[in-house]
């Protein structure tokens, strides 16, 4: 069924023993077989796709969704994502420079991609620009977006730019994620500042979002770079405490 050729597709094209030619087959041949690919499955195939080059693959699925009822600002937007993750970057402004009277909603749409694939580059100035350009007519930055920058920021050294991107994302009603906190703790840490790492983390555990097992292995491997590896001891009880199992990459970080 429609289930089992989702997670058969997705399954080829993880980056562990991926098979884009088998995906692609098997992929026509769910859509022969009268199934629609959902977003998650159209996520998963178009970034594999386009990771590994084969654009004329990608237009060919984004043109058959259109003959099944998918909006054209819905196809775009997809294909232009899976550029930014596939590393496409200029292909993907050029879409949506070429987009016409479909530019704004395609921007609306795509913005937290572009402004990621922008500071993986390290376009900076071109990330922010695109950002207050949103801004303008009335579109807020989400919280993918606003990690990101705070990200970058951390990666600058610009501790007063990323705290203050941090207070802007509260006030304008948009609220953190563990990821965003997650950035946070990371980017003190790589600055040396150990204790308000320590202030953010706990801030987590009292009041949400609640630490998931990548933030407690990103905060163990911190500590343990920081030769710090006393102090993430102890968080293997909070993790079972929590509900969370640790990994054997967990332990060893420490062992080590």
């Amino acid at each position: 069924n429609a289930s089992t050729y989702k997670f058969l597709i997705i399954s080829l094209c993880g980056e562990k023993g991926r098979n884009v030619d088998e995906a692609i087959l098997i992929y026509q041949e769910m859509i022969k077989a009268g199934f629609q690919p959902d977003k998650e499955l159209l996520e998963s195939y178009l970034g594999c796709l386009c990771q590994v080059g084969k654009l004329l693959e990608a237009r060919r699925c984004v043109e058959s969704l259109r003959k099944v009822g998918f909006t054209v600002s819905l196809t775009r937007s997809l294909y232009i994502r899976a550029l930014c993750r596939g590393g496409r970057l200029e292909e993907a402004l050029e879409l949506i420079d070429e987009s016409g009277s479909e530019k704004h909603t395609l921007e609306q749409y795509t913005c937290g991609s572009l402004v990621n694939g922008l500071l993986r580059r390290g376009r900076v100035e071109e990330a922010m620009s695109r950002v207050e350009s949103m801004k303008q007519v009335g579109i807020h930055p989400t919280v993918h977006v606003y990690t990101s920058l705070m990200v970058q920021f951390f990666r600058q050294k610009q501790v007063s730019k990323a705290l203050e991107t941090f207070k802007e994302m509260k006030e304008m009603g948009c609220q953190p994620t563990t990821v965003t906190y997650s950035a946070i703790v990371r980017g003190y840490m790589e600055m040396g500042k150990i204790t308000d790492a320590w202030e953010i983390f706990r801030h987590m555990k009292q009041n949400g979002p609640f630490p998931d097992f990548k933030a407690y292995s990103m905060f163990i491997a911190c500590l343990c770079r920081a030769g710090r590896s006393e102090e993430a001891l102890p968080l293997f009880d909070d993790m079972l405490d929590a509900g969370i199992i640790p990994s054997t990459i967990n332990f060893r970080a420490v062992l080590f």
